[in-house]
């Protein structure tokens, strides 16, 4: 029997069933595409004792990170300097000084942490091999592991303990939660803040989100399933926010401070909309599964007129859409501006993914927008090429 990975119960209710699936971020090679390719159960349930969202068989995290290249590089993706720039800038105005060590959890290619490097001492923790690289190379110190209690437990005996220790969108990629814990209060100072940014669940059910399920994502968070969490470990979250950040993160301050207006409102919200009943997860389940039905009649209508489409972003979150609309083959080909996807194919229909460049010889009818949270971005920069967007919420720009 498989436990919550909070609170330790069995008693779980389905929340939505993607099917067998594929690993999202495992493009493959042109020579590996007659290999046979694993998929995998992706459902979602839903603990009826603590009411964390979460996917109760997990992929062995090696499976995704070390096991192959992991493609997803945050300086590659638009906006996200900027984006994290400005959470530096909140955070060091508020709680760090000059000498203050900070940890970043899935610190990626230190996009984050290169905002303090010149002045205090970082660390990043990121286990893809060649992200950490990447992170090495552009100057922000990093280590190659997972972070667990026994990491902590190193870093604090070899750099003391950390005032700010942050993992943005990278918790809900770890299985156990509470090692995770165990080895932010070992490094963590009494002063110290955690800060986290995450999956919301409260964001997801308003916007009809299922893009942000896939393997990688082991778990959906609100406010309260936080608080509750925390209680075992002494702690609180004592400020919150939802930011625009894939399609509506949840942005919370862990640690000993007085609790903010806005997180009380945010909490009162979850509360008065009853976000963390099993009835909001069916609420959920059947406007998702209308939103897919919709898209896949947008395409199949397209294709039976004969006209081109071709995906825009070969994102985690565009297989997802895909994947529950059961949009498969229809699709010409993908372009990404990452150099890292270039050149090579989906896992089971095996789409090419090309740049941008090389599609201005095949310009398709259509463009279906798989990396949702670009969008505006991408009609922008495509204004002037003729090409139509399908969006995934159904509309025909």
């Amino acid at each position: 029997m498989k436990k919550c990975r909070i609170c330790g119960g069995s008693n779980f209710k389905e929340v939505i069933n993607f099917g067998d699936s594929p690993l999202v971020n495992s493009l493959i090679e042109l020579q590996d595409i007659t290999k046979t390719e694993e998929v995998y159960p992706l459902v979602v349930h839903q603990c009826q004792d603590c009411y964390l969202v979460q996917i109760v068989n997990p992929i062995d995290n090696y499976k995704i990170y070390q096991d192959v290249d992991y493609l997803y590089f945050s300086s590659d993706m638009p906006g996200l300097f900027e984006y994290f720039r400005t959470y530096a800038d909140y955070i060091h105005n508020l709680y760090v000084k000059p000498g203050d060590l900070i940890v970043e959890i899935g610190s990626n290619d230190g996009i984050w942490l290169k905002n303090f490097v010149r002045w205090t001492p970082v660390l990043g923790v990121e286990p893809a091999t060649n992200v950490a690289l990447r992170a090495i190379k552009n100057g922000v110190p990093t280590i190659n592991q997972f972070f667990t209690e026994r990491v902590a437990k190193l870093i604090e005996k070899e750099f003391g303990q950390a005032k700010i220790i942050m993992g943005a969108n990278c918790i809900a990629h770890l299985n156990d939660l509470h090692d995770m814990m165990r080895g932010v209060l070992a490094l963590l100072k009494h002063d110290g803040v955690f800060s986290v940014e995450c999956n919301y669940w409260g964001g997801m059910v308003r916007n009809t989100n299922y893009a942000l399920i896939y393997h990688d994502h082991f778990s959906y968070f609100t406010i309260g399933v936080w608080n509750n969490f925390l209680k075992e470990y002494g702690l609180k979250v004592f400020d919150a926010e939802v930011t625009p950040a894939q399609g509506g993160s949840l942005r919370i301050y862990i640690g000993d401070y007085p609790q903010t207006e806005r997180c009380q409102l945010l909490v009162k919200e979850e509360e008065d909309s009853n976000l963390n009943s099993y009835e909001t997860c069916l609420k959920y389940r059947e406007a998702c599964m209308t939103k897919a039905k919709g898209l896949k009649a947008i395409v199949d209508k397209l294709k039976s007129e004969g006209k081109k489409i071709a995906g825009y972003g070969a994102a985690a979150k565009g297989f997802s859409l895909l994947q529950l609309a059961g949009i498969t083959t229809e699709l010409d080909y993908f372009v990404d501006d990452s150099p890292a996807k270039q050149g090579k194919f989906t896992p089971v229909n095996h789409i090419p993914v090309i740049s941008r460049e090389d599609a201005n010889d095949r310009l398709p009818d259509y463009f279906f927008i798989t990396a949702p949270n670009y969008a505006n971005v991408i009609m922008k920069k495509e204004k002037r090429s003729g090409v139509r967007f399908i969006l995934e919420d159904g509309t025909i720009r």
